[in-house]
C-alpha cells in the first residue's frame, strides 16, 4: 500500500502546508493535531499493520479519538495525573500520547525493553497513576497494580479482560464519544499553556541513571517549528525508531502529523524490508545501525547476484561526473532507489549516535538525501542540523533555530564541552533538585556532557562523550569515539568496536592501556580457528596503529562472536561490553 501522489496533488498539498504555516509558531501539542485537521481536512493521517493487514486511519479519526480519550480520562478523575506509556509504536500510543498531554496531564513514556521491576520503579518514580499498555505487556501492568494499590487502572491498547481495572482502550473511546455527544468540553476547551509541562523522559542524562527529563509544550513545539523550517517536509514516512524516544516522536510523528504526511507504522523489526518495499516512504528517522543495515545490504545483494564490480564502476562515475556539475544518480541507481522509493531516493535523517562517515557519504553517493546532527532528550531533542551529510559526514552541522551553542573552557585544539541554551531546552529533571543544579551552569546553560569544538562561522563537531573519555597516565586524554570509528573504517570485518582503558602489567609495572573489544562475525572466516583469528586481529589492529599518536595505540583486542548487547534505539550498551573485557 502506497500514497502515490500526483504533481499536481504534491502542488495542492505545498499549497496547504504553506496555509498551515500562516497561522504562525505552534504555541501547544494541540496546534499540531488542531491545525492540521482544519486545514487538511480528513485526509490520511496513519497506515499501520493489524494481524499482518493494513489498517488506516484519517485526520479526522485521530482527533476525534484524540477528544473521546481525554474526555474519558477527565472523566475518570486523571486531570492533572502522570500516565505512562507501554507498548510497540501504534496508532494507539500516538493517540493516548496527545490525548495525555493536550488537556489531562502529563505523559511518561517508558521503554518496552526495561525489566519489569526497573518499569514499575520508573512508573512510582514519576508519580504514574495509570499505564496504557500494549498485550505483551499485561502481566507487568497487573503485576505492578497489585503491588501499588494507589495505581487506578492500566487502559489496553489491544483488548477489554475481565478486570474492571483492565479497560480497553476502544472503550475508552466510545466513553468518551458518548460524554462528547452530551456537551462534554473539559478536555477539548482545557487550558494549555506553553509552558505546561506535557512529557517525562527518562535517560541517564549526563549525572547518573533514571533521570526523568521534563520537556514542556515550548520545548516540543519549538523543535517541531524547528525542523519545518529548516528540513523540506516529505509526503510520507515511515515510523521504525521507538516513539518513546524523544528523536522518533518529536522529529518523525508530531512533524509528520502537522504537514500531514503519511506515517507508516514498521509493525516489526523482521519487517522492515518488506515494509518499506511496500510503502515506499519518502523519509524516515534513523539511527547508525540503521542505515549502515541499508548499506551492507545494498552491497549483499549486488554481491549474491555477481553485480558488485559493476556497482562500484557505476559509482565511480557518477562521482566524477557529480564533480563537473553533472548528476545521473536517479538514473544510474534507479534499480537501488526504485524499491524504497517510486519518486526518488528515500530520505534519512540520521541521529541518535555518530554515524560512520562511509556508509553517510555512500548513501549519498547512490541518490538517497541523508541528514545528520546532534541532540538529546534534553533538548527535545535538536541541537544541531547538518543537510548535506553526503558532502562532510564528520560534520554535526550549524545550532538549530532559537537554539545557542558554545564550548566551555576549550583546549589548544578548541574541543571542550558542548553547552547549549533555548527555548527547546528542559527545565531540568523530575524531583530531582540535585541534578538539575549539576546539569546547568549558573549563567543557565546545559551542559551536556559531550565534546566538541566549532568553526568560526558555528559549524559543530563532536568529539565524544565526556564520561567515555579515556585520560591515560601521563595525562593525555583520548575520545575512544575516534578510535572506535578508525578501526571500523580501516578493518572492514570488525563491525563493531567499544575501545576502553584497561591495565597491563609491564616490568612489575601496572599501567594504564587502550584495548578495544571488537565483533567478529565467524561465518567470514570458516578456515581460521579461534586462536587464528585473534592473531589476525592483532596484526590488522598493529598496522592501523602506525596511523596513530604513540599514546593513542591500542595495546590489546578481546574478541566476541556475538553482536554487542544495544538498547531500543540499537545503541551498543558500552558498559556491559567494557564490564565482560576490562580485566
Amino acid at each position: 500500500m502506497t500514497t502515490k501522489l500526483t504533481k499536481k496533488e504534491m502542488q495542492r498539498m505545498d499549497k496547504l502546508r504553506k496555509d498551515v504555516l500562516r497561522e504562525g509558531h505552534l504555541v501547544t501539542l494541540r496546534d499540531i493535531y488542531d491545525r492540521a485537521y482544519r486545514h487538511f481536512g480528513d485526509r490520511l493521517a496513519v497506515v499501520e499493520k493489524v494481524a499482518g493487514e493494513n489498517v488506516s486511519y484519517t485526520l479526522g479519526q485521530l482527533v476525534s479519538n484524540i477528544n473521546a480519550v481525554g474526555t474519558a480520562l477527565i472523566d475518570l478523575g486523571f486531570k492533572g495525573s502522570h500516565i505512562a506509556l507501554l507498548g510497540e509504536n501504534s496508532y494507539e500510543w500516538i493517540v493516548s500520547f496527545f490525548a495525555i498531554s493536550c488537556g489531562v496531564g502529563v505523559a511518561v513514556p517508558l521503554d518496552k525493553e526495561l525489566d519489569d521491576e526497573t518499569l514499575g520503579m520508573l512508573m512510582d518514580k514519576a508519580d504514574c497513576d495509570a499505564v496504557f499498555f500494549a498485550k505483551s505487556y499485561k502481566k507487568t501492568v497487573t503485576k505492578h497494580m497489585e503491588a501499588n494499590p494507589d495505581f487506578k487502572y492500566g487502559f489496553s491498547m489491544y483488548r477489554s479482560y475481565k478486570d474492571e481495572r483492565l479497560i480497553a482502550f476502544d472503550d475508552l473511546v466510545k466513553k468518551g464519544e458518548a460524554l462528547l455527544a452530551q456537551g462534554d468540553d473539559r478536555f477539548t476547551a482545557a487550558a494549555l499553556d506553553r509552558e505546561d509541562l506535557a512529557a517525562i523522559f527518562f535517560t541517564s542524562g549526563t549525572t547518573g541513571a533514571n533521570k526523568g527529563v521534563m520537556l514542556s509544550h515550548k520545548n516540543f513545539t519549538t523543535n517541531v517549528d524547528g525542523i519545518i523550517s529548516t528540513i523540506p517536509t516529505e509526503y510520507t514516512s515511515f515510523s521504525l525508531l521507538p516513539m518513546n524516544h524523544v528523536y522518533e516522536l518529536s522529529c518523525n510523528i508530531f512533524t509528520s502529523t502537522y504537514m500531514n504526511a503519511v506515517i507508516y507504522i514498521n509493525d516489526s523489526l523482521k519487517n522492515i524490508q518488506k515494509n518499506l518495499f511496500e510503502y515506499k516512504p519518502d523519509a524516515m528517522a534513523a539511527v547508525p545501525l540503521v542505515l549502515e543495515g541499508f548499506w551492507d545490504g545494498i552491497w549483499r545483494t549486488a554481491e549474491d547476484g555477481g553485480r558488485a564490480d559493476v556497482l562500484r564502476k557505476l559509482m565511480q562515475v557518477s562521482n566524477a561526473l557529480r564533480k563537473k556539475g553533472i548528476d545521473l544518480r536517479p538514473k544510474l541507481f534507479k534499480i537501488i532507489t526504485g524499491k524504497f522509493n517510486d519518486r526518488k531516493g528515500m530520505t534519512f535523517s540520521c541521529g541518535g549516535a555518530p554515524s560512520r562517515a562511509d556508509y553517510v557519504q555512500g548513501m549519498g553517493d547512490f541518490g538517497f538525501c541523508v541528514y545528520n546532527g546532534y541532540g538529546l532528550t534534553e533538548a527535545a531533542p535538536t541541537v544541531t542540523l547538518n543537510l548535506h551529510a553526503d558532502e562532510d559526514p564528520t560534520s554535526a552541522g550549524y545550532p538549530f533555530p532559537k537554539t545557542a551553542v558554545r564550548i566551555a573552557d576549550p583546549d589548544e585544539d578548541g574541543i571542550g564541552e558542548i553547552q547549549i541554551k533555548g527555548d527547546n531546552v528542559t527545565r531540568g529533571y523530575y524531583k530531582d533538585e540535585a541534578a538539575t543544579k549539576a546539569s546547568f551552569t549558573e549563567d543557565g546553560w546545559f551542559m551536556t556532557g559531550d565534546y566538541g569544538r566549532m568553526t568560526p562561522d558555528g559549524e559543530l563537531f563532536i568529539s565524544g562523550r565526556k564520561k567515555n573519555l579515556i585520560i591515560l597516565d601521563n595525562g593525555e586524554n583520548i575520545f575512544p569515539e575516534e578510535l572506535e570509528f578508525a578501526v571500523q573504517d580501516g578493518i572492514h570485518y570488525m563491525k563493531e568496536v567499544v575501545a576502553f582503558e584497561t591495565h597491563k602489567t609491564i616490568l612489575d609495572k601496572r599501567e594504564k592501556i587502550i584495548a578495544v573489544a571488537v565483533w567478529i562475525d565467524k561465518a567470514e572466516f570458516p578456515d581460521l580457528s579461534d586462536s587464528e583469528l585473534l592473531e589476525k586481529a592483532k596484526k590488522d589492529l598493529a598496522e592501523l596503529n602506525k596511523r596513530f599518536a604513540r599514546y593513542k595505540k591500542i595495546a590489546d583486542v578481546h574478541i566476541s562472536y556475538e553482536e554487542f548487547e544495544k538498547n531500543s534505539t540499537r545503541k551498543i550498551i558500552r558498559q556491559k561490553v567494557i564490564d565482560r573485557y576490562a580485566e
